[in-house]
């Protein structure tokens, strides 16, 4: 099947990328490449190097490619720049969907998936786990782009007879995140692999749904042929603590180390755990990685990475 994944150069959509190509898809993928990487595609997936906000380039691109199933995952993902620049936020966020959803219906596409954040449409949530049947209560910028892209691909999509399914994203880590994501695990092992102290922002007591990111992948493949009209929670249905993540980490690493406290990130809610029965139920799709497991898996990557790293500086002396 003809297919293509917007922000398929980065974390997760690199992943999404890899499960197509391995399930014998075609695979173009349109990525900016400021977050991602053109290292993190597998052979015989096409890049073109496309911003969504340029909706002439991404028009011209769908005309070229005129792909059957569309995965929108590239997007502007940080809580906290949303908040600091809401203008360039929804610029990527919602101006981009926008973009990317009528070149999908022009070329008529069959059907168009749209990645959105279980852990921000919701807000501070009223019932743990959160169903999808929860009221979409978003306490940051980001969250209400989020929001805004799932409204804008439900009708738009809707109205031209095209297929859709949204995909809310739990906590997502693994291989091939970057620092600059501000995901927990991200970040501490990225302190941790420098000799640097980790930093916990509040009192770490706040507890979020992990989810491995090959699981998240797999649940994209599930959504070619299911869950069509249908918003799904994606994530563990499990619930940790940041310091518990912390000492998990160190201890794959053997290290003890006492973390930095900083305040609060701006628009971080207490606790969120997300009810995955609708995915199991109509996608077909169950996470298969337990957190100790994809912890292990993640930590061995960076570690890599780190020796790579290591091993690169020396050859430059």
């Amino acid at each position: 099947m003809r297919t293509l994944v917007t922000g398929g150069a980065g974390f997760i959509g690199s992943h999404v990328v890899e499960a197509l190509r391995s399930d014998g898809h075609q695979v173009w993928v349109i990525d900016n490449l400021v977050t991602g990487s053109r290292g993190n595609l597998p052979a015989g997936a096409s890049l073109v190097e496309v911003d969504v906000r340029d909706q002439e380039a991404v028009t011209a691109t769908f005309e070229r490619l005129r792909p059957s199933v569309v995965f929108h995952l590239a997007a502007q993902t940080l809580v906290a720049t949303s908040a600091s620049d809401p203008f360039r936020d929804a610029q990527i966020n919602v101006l981009g969907t926008l973009n990317v959803v009528r070149a999908a219906v022009a070329v008529g596409a069959a059907k168009f998936v749209f990645a959105s954040s279980g852990g921000t449409v919701y807000g501070n949530a009223l019932q743990q786990p959160v169903p999808e049947t929860h009221p979409l209560n978003p306490i940051s910028p980001y969250g209400v782009s989020k929001v805004a892209g799932e409204h804008y691909v439900r009708v738009l999509c809707g109205h031209a007879g095209m297929s859709t399914t949204i995909l809310r994203y739990g906590n997502v880590y693994g291989p091939r995140d970057i620092p600059e994501s501000h995901h927990v695990i991200t970040v501490f092992l990225d302190a941790l692999l420098n000799g640097e102290p980790p930093v916990i922002e509040w009192d770490g007591e706040q507890a979020k749904d992990y989810v491995y990111v090959g699981d998240v992948a797999a649940a994209h493949l599930c959504a070619i042929a299911a869950g069509d009209g249908e918003a799904f929670n994606i994530a563990s249905g499990q619930e940790i603590t940041v310091n518990e993540i912390l000492r998990l980490v160190c201890a794959e690493l053997g290290v003890s180390v006492t973390p930095l406290h900083r305040e609060r990130r701006a628009a971080d809610v207490r606790r969120f755990l997300l009810d995955c029965t609708k995915a199991e139920q109509m996608l077909g799709w169950t996470p298969a990685t337990p957190f100790a497991e994809g912890l292990r898996q993640t930590v061995r990557y960076y570690r890599q990475q780190a020796e790579n790293r290591r091993r690169h500086a020396l050859t430059l002396q």
